[in-house]
């Protein structure tokens, strides 16, 4: 009963195993993709929805999800539970150097071995750090930022690891001079002259900037050793923030053009996310539409070459195969996968049928031994009723003789029936059935022929002594 159970069992799991990755291949091509954006208000969200709109209309369907930033982007993709989402490439790196102890949360901590499951797709636009200046503050060169009031942003944004890194290379030790005020918040303390300077790393399209030049206040510093402090960080580079960006007619903001560095704003995936997946999403991200929909101007100027610079993760393989096209394979990597599954689905069924039809054989050997088993002690209940006309009987016991004979012919008949003559050559039981019933059939025919020949005996002496009787007479 065991070794039946744990048969079943395998051939179960044989069969139920490729069948499972079957249908999570097919699955995964048409299930929902979920999009991580951002805060409402940031750059992210809307890129995210136009993402999302730019997908329903080819087909796919999408959803987006709003997040606190690029830390809790992060964290969802490393754990799985979304497709793609928008970072700040170095912004976890930055937290984990400066403040350790802002990611101990279990809300914000990532496992560092998680990081291996994200995957780069595409480099949206640049993030120039920028440094805003109040007028009157007395700031005219990045040494005169010491001892003065600093805004470096919310810690678990962007801007703060830009600006811990920025202190760092001026040599600049935190105090409490220095604020985390958002953006609202710093355009106000800006207005109200209790702050001297700020530190953002973000967008140049991002509203905070045209707020700020609006205010008449504020001017920006460059950084004169941006190609140094850019070569500190994998991901930043040099950067140059045009003049009068910001405010272009009147006095413009800013007044010169602005040496600083920049990171960039990328969009990250599933290392395990589908390729052609991703595929379609690069591609839609390099749509001209697309680019003018979202101002993305750097990436509507430079189209790919742009788009793939400093991944800070392994890049995608499926966005691989539109920056490369020619790393594509003839087929799919998906349908590859999912014709792999079939066939090894297909296979498993095979030797499943396989090692079901033995076992249906083997079955059935043993209930035919069973058969088997069942029509000798048939025979046998025959012989023992054949045993009462051992000692005496007579010529009114033909007819029971007679069937019992008939019994076992009938009986020779279904064993013939249930087996065929290649069975009865190979099943040795057969052979013990067959001469039993051979030597039965002996006994009941000697035993009807001695009652046959002791009925005509009886009738002949009857005979004569009825003729004796008549001649007496």
């Amino acid at each position: 009963m065991n070794r039946k159970w744990i048969t079943l069992f395998l051939v179960g799991l044989l069969v139920c195993f490729p069948l499972y990755q079957l249908i999570i291949s097919l699955v995964g091509m048409n299930r929902t993709i979920v999009i991580a954006g951002g805060p409402d208000g940031g750059l992210y969200h809307p890129i995210a929805l136009s993402l999302k709109s730019a997908l329903d209309r080819s087909g796919r369907k999408a959803e987006v999800i709003a997040t606190d930033g690029t830390i809790e982007n992060l964290k969802l993709i490393a754990k799985g539970e979304v497709d793609f989402a928008f970072v700040q490439p170095g912004a976890y790196q930055g937290l984990m150097r400066y403040e350790p102890s802002l990611l101990k949360e279990s809300s914000k901590k990532i496992d560092v071995k998680l990081l291996d499951r994200v995957s780069f797709v595409v480099n949206l636009y640049s993030q120039p750090l920028h440094i805003a200046v109040r007028e009157g503050s007395g700031i005219r060169s990045l040494k005169d930022l010491k001892g003065k009031r600093i805004n470096l942003g919310v810690k678990l944004s962007g801007d703060y690891p830009m600006s811990r890194l920025l202190l760092e290379s001026l040599e600049i030790e935190k105090s409490k001079l220095h604020t985390h005020f958002s953006y609202p918040e710093m355009t106000m303390a800006f207005k109200d002259d209790q702050l001297d300077a700020a530190f953002i790393t973000v967008g140049m399209h991002a509203s905070v900037f045209q707020n700020l030049a609006k205010s008449g206040k504020i001017y920006f510093l460059s950084i004169p050793n941006n190609e140094a402090l850019a070569a500190m960080q994998l991901q930043l580079t040099p950067f140059q923030v045009p003049r009068g960006i910001y405010q272009f007619e009147g006095s413009p903001v800013p007044s010169s053009d602005i040496s600083t560095v920049a990171t960039g704003a990328h969009l990250i995936a599933r290392k395990d996310m589908n390729s052609s997946i991703v595929e379609r999403v690069a591609e839609e991200l390099l749509n001209t539409a697309f680019l003018k929909e979202n101002k993305l101007q750097e990436l509507f100027n430079n189209g790919k070459e742009f788009a793939k610079s400093k991944p800070f993760f392994p890049i995608h393989e499926g966005a691989r195969m539109v920056y490369e096209p020619e790393t594509r394979s003839f087929f799919r990597p998906e349908i590859v996968e999912m014709w792999e599954n079939l066939r090894s689905f297909i296979v498993s069924v095979c030797v499943a049928l396989f090692f079901g039809y033995k076992w249906f054989r083997k079955r059935k050997d043993r209930l035919k031994d069973n058969k088997i088993d069942d029509y000798v002690r048939r025979v046998l209940e025959i012989e023992r009723e054949q045993m009462h006309f051992d000692i005496g009987g007579s010529i009114d016991d033909l007819p029971k003789l007679q069937d019992l004979e008939n019994r076992l012919t009938k009986l020779r008949e279904e064993c013939f029936s249930d087996f065929s003559g290649y069975d009865l050559q190979d099943e040795p039981g057969t052979d013990c059935f067959l001469e039993l019933c051979a030597s039965l059939s002996e006994k009941i025919n000697a035993k009807m022929s001695r009652f046959k020949l002791g009925g005509e005996i009886q009738r002949l002496v009857k005979v004569i002594e009825s003729e004796k009787k008549s001649d007496s007479a």
